[in-house]
């Protein structure tokens, strides 16, 4: 096969192309030890001088000319680690690795890097090849100690610490690890021995003072717990934890007012945090400076909108402002946002005790110890509130039996004055919501005709019992009408209590009380159809409520429906046995 002169021309000159190529690749690959060496040092120069990009530079120029120099990608991963560059630095520590995988101080390097970062877990690892690759040295246990602390695995990172403190006695670091890591276990009085070291040692550590105070606290010494936090403010004025340590400590030596005034130093610093806000207002509240506390929790549900706490804390507030609605809408939103929590339960009871609304107080406390059935306060005040709904149950049965006779008109004797049928408390103080008056007193001085003619006649006789008296203030709320409506229900004035329960079911028709106050008004007034309406939607709104499941048996056995009023009676029942358990 022939081949043409201009076709020999073009093969010459690729293989002259190629004998161009070859020569010079090779001459890029091989490795520059020499050259990658002097960068390297150029780098650390540069990086002891401050210059992070020079160094860079430097670190990159080393790996260019032997890319196998595992310090030069250690050094260019830590720089990129100091510059935020979190993707390249671990890039380069991989690198390194991947260059020299016995190198321990690869490991070591990656490991501190996992550990800033807060991978604790994949900082253990790196950490264990670097010891196990004989990297024995103080702080390379410390680190490990540390990462174990991060972890909670105090007793493996207590092992560490005192590993690193025998390789070297004179590193505070170390103990202070195992001080934290023994503190943790509740070991304070070791902690507090082992921080002694660390300030021996280092006395200008303020984080020593600080986390001896702790442990100080721990043995409930707070007077050398308030010292050493004096210490450490004194060594670094700006440290947010050491004044709410500090605010802590005062509250537990009485002194809220230092513990506001350290709250509002740490604040300054760090207006962010919630746990601040909600440790002053709790000191607000022993100062009885409650709006003050208000504010403060208030700014708390602002940071914290979905924690449980802060609404319960604000509801404690507005109760003690007298606000109860928004106390009891506060704890329901608490209940709302952690229903498997005791927390919000046990408050909304307990504000339903203390305003003597048993019925709701005994649900509410009863999911509180299913939850927590090992809180025996919680379990005293179930029983408390149970005792006084099993007494309003035996006061509306003992009603229930007393004779109908509030619409039978008696003979009154001749000389009688008519007034002499008004009963005998209807111009006496409202009774206890407790103790619910008796029917039969009512007609009492009726039946003592001998006594009655000769009573001095009355300066204002009457034909009729006299209406309730107006409110003394102007009723606004849900809360007013219901307290408004029961007070009217007390004195045995029914047909009043309709209105003023019908304002507070506008305004408000979540509240189970409130339809079973009504409905048990309309009970009274054999509205029977009316009444059982308000029992189904007060049971409803609280399934567990007992009261209202005896009154509507009462409604429905007076409407003829026995089976209805039987099967009412006995859940009932079943929710006072299950209460009492």
């Amino acid at each position: 096969m022939l081949i043409s002169g201009f076709q020999l021309a073009r093969l010459a000159l690729l293989l002259a192309v190629a004998g161009w190529l070859v020569p010079a690749g090779a001459a890029d690959t091989k490795p520059d030890k020499k050259k990658s060496q002097a960068a390297l040092l150029r780098g650390k120069k540069a990086d002891d001088a401050g210059q992070r990009e020079e160094a860079i530079a430097a670190y990159s120029e080393a790996i260019q000319a032997d890319g196998s120099n595992a310090a030069a990608w250690r050094a260019r991963g830590r720089d990129y680690q100091a510059a935020g560059d979190r993707q390249k630095a671990q890039a380069d520590f991989d690198k390194a690795i991947d260059t020299q995988p016995g190198g321990a101080e690869n490991y070591l390097a990656r490991g501190e890097f996992f550990s800033a970062m807060g991978e604790a877990e994949r900082a253990i690892h790196d950490f264990s090849l670097a010891i196990n690759l004989n990297l024995e040295r103080t702080e390379v246990y410390t680190a490990r100690g540390k990462a174990y602390t991060e972890v909670g695995q105090f007793e493996r990172a207590e092992e560490d610490f005192t590993k690193a403190i025998k390789l070297r006695l004179d590193n505070a670091a170390p103990y202070l690890g195992r001080g934290i890591a023994r503190a943790e276990q509740r070991k304070y009085r070791d902690a507090v021995e082992d921080f002694d070291a660390c300030i021996e040692r280092k006395a200008d550590d303020e984080q020593c003072w600080v986390e001896r105070s702790l442990a100080f606290t721990g043995i409930s010494d707070f007077t050398h717990a308030l010292n050493d936090l004096n210490e450490a403010l004194k060594l670094k004025q700006d440290d947010v934890r050491a004044w709410r340590v500090r605010g802590a400590v005062r509250e537990r030596l009485g002194d809220d007012n230092g513990a506001v005034a350290d709250y509002a130093e740490a604040l300054k610093r760090d207006p962010k945090d919630p746990r601040l806000y909600m440790a002053r207002s709790a000191a607000y509240v022993r100062m009885k400076r409650y709006a003050e506390s208000l504010e403060d929790r208030q700014q708390a549900v602002q940071l914290d909108p979905k924690n449980p706490e802060v609404y319960v804390a604000r509801g404690g507030s507005y109760h003690l402002l007298g606000q109860h609605d928004k106390g009891f809408e506060d704890r329901t939103r608490a209940i709302g946002l952690s229903p498997s929590s005791p927390l919000g339960w046990t408050a909304r009871g307990y504000a339903y005790f203390l305003l003597e609304r048993w019925d709701e107080a005994l649900s509410d406390l009863e999911q509180a110890v299913k939850l927590d059935p090992k809180n025996t306060e919680v379990k005293q005040l179930r029983a408390l509130a149970q005792s006084h709904v099993e007494e309003k149950i035996q006061a509306a049965r003992a009603k229930e039996l007393a004779p109908e006779t509030v619409s039978v008109q008696l003979p009154v004797p001749v000389e009688a004055p008519v007034a002499a049928v008004t009963p005998p408390d209807s111009q006496v103080a409202m009774p206890t919501p407790v103790q619910a008056p008796a029917a039969a007193p009512a007609v009492a001085p009726a039946v003592t005709a001998p006594q009655v003619v000769k009573a001095p006649p009355p300066p204002t006789p009457a034909a009729t019992v006299p209406p309730a008296p107006p409110p003394a203030s102007p009723v606004t709320t849900a809360a007013q009408y219901q307290q408004q409506g029961r007070k009217l229900i007390q004195e045995e004035h029914f047909a009043e209590a309709i209105e003023p329960l019908t304002q507070a079911v506008k305004l408000d028709p979540f509240v189970a009380t409130t339809f079973n106050a009504r409905g048990y008004a309309y009970s009274r007034l054999k509205k029977y159809a009316e009444a059982i309406a308000d029992f189904d939607q007060a049971i409803k709104l609280n399934p567990l409520y007992g009261n209202a499941y005896t009154n509507r048996g009462v409604a429905k056995r007076a409407a003829g429906d026995k089976a209805g009023a039987d099967a009412d009676q006995a859940k009932a029942r079943d929710l006072l046995k299950a209460a009492a358990k």
